[in-house]
C-alpha cells in the first residue's frame, strides 16, 4: 500500500470485506428478486425496475460503508489518483500534468439518471484544489432512442479553471502574416472526459450486463462504465493493485 500506517492498512482491509461482502449479499438478493419478478414483466419493464430495485437496496446497504471509506482514505495521499492509475485503461488518458489535480480528488460517485437507463458520475475534489473553482465534475450518459439509431448523450461539468491553470489547453506560438500570436490548443488531460458530447451510434443496451454493446464503443464511456462498474465498488483493491505481481499470476 502508498504511504498508509499499520492502523491506515487495517481499517482499509476491514472497510474492503464490508464492501465484498456486501457485494455478495447483493449478487444473491438480486437474483431473487429477478426469479419473481421476471415473468411480471416485459423485458424494457424488467429492466427499469430492476434499476430501481438496485437503486433503492444500494442506498439502504452500500452508502453507509462507502462513507466509511471515504472518511478513511481523506488523508491517505494521492488514494483515488492511485486507483484510477492502475487500470490500464484510465492511465492511457491520465496526463503527466493531470495527477497534482488529481491528488485534491476526495471521492467518486455514481447514481442512476431520472429514467434510470442512464447514469451519471460525480467527483468530488477538495476546496482547496488551486486548479479549478468546481468542488464537484460530473459526467451524465442519458440514452435517447434515435429510430434506426441510439444517441448517446454524453453532458459535462463546465470546469471553471483558475487563470493559467488549464490542463486540456496548451498555449503554442504561431506566426500569423509578421506578428506572432498565442494560440490555446487542446492538448491530452484526463479532465477531456468532462467535455460534453452526443455520440450517434448503433449499439444497443444489454440490459443484462447494463451497458451499451457493440464493436465500437465511445471511449469516454467505456471510461465511465469502467469507473462506475470496477474503480468505486473496489477502489481500495485498486488502490493496492500490483501490476508486475498481477503480470506473474498471469505468466
Amino acid at each position: 500500500m502508498k504511504d498508509t500506517t499499520p492502523a491506515e492498512k487495517e481499517d482499509l482491509r476491514k472497510i474492503h470485506a464490508k464492501i465484498v461482502e456486501q457485494e455478495e449479499i447483493f449478487v444473491k438478493e438480486r437474483a431473487k428478486w429477478e426469479a419473481e419478478n421476471r415473468c411480471r414483466y416485459n423485458k424494457n419493464e424488467f429492466f427499469i425496475n430492476r434499476c430501481r430495485w438496485e437503486a433503492e437496496y444500494k442506498k439502504r446497504h452500500f452508502q453507509s460503508v462507502y462513507e466509511d471509506r471515504r472518511k478513511a482514505v481523506k488523508d491517505v495521499p494521492c488514494f483515488w489518483v492511485t486507483a484510477m492509475y492502475a487500470n490500464k485503461i484510465i492511465r492511457k488518458e491520465i496526463a503527466k500534468h493531470d495527477e497534482d489535480a488529481l491528488e485534491f480528488l476526495k471521492d467518486i460517485k455514481s447514481c442512476r439518471t431520472d429514467d434510470l437507463k442512464g447514469f451519471q458520475l460525480e467527483f468530488m475534489f477538495d476546496s482547496s484544489n488551486p486548479y479549478f473553482k468546481n468542488e464537484v465534475l460530473t459526467k451524465k450518459y442519458e440514452l435517447k432512442d434515435g429510430g434506426e439509431c441510439t444517441f448517446l448523450m454524453a453532458v459535462g461539468t463546465e470546469i471553471n479553471w483558475y487563470p493559467g491553470k488549464t490542463l486540456t489547453e496548451s498555449i503554442e506560438k504561431m506566426t500569423i502574416g509578421s506578428e506572432v500570436v498565442q494560440v490555446a490548443q487542446t492538448c491530452q488531460s484526463f479532465f477531456n472526459f468532462f467535455a460534453t458530447k452526443t455520440h450517434r451510434t448503433s449499439l444497443c443496451l444489454d440490459e443484462d450486463a447494463d451497458k451499451l454493446k457493440g464493436n465500437i464503443i465511445p471511449l469516454d464511456y467505456a471510461i465511465a462504465v469502467i469507473l462506475r462498474d470496477d474503480i468505486i465498488p473496489h477502489a481500495i483493491s485498486w488502490f493496492n493493485y500490483d501490476e508486475e505481481a498481477a503480470m506473474d499470476e498471469e505468466d
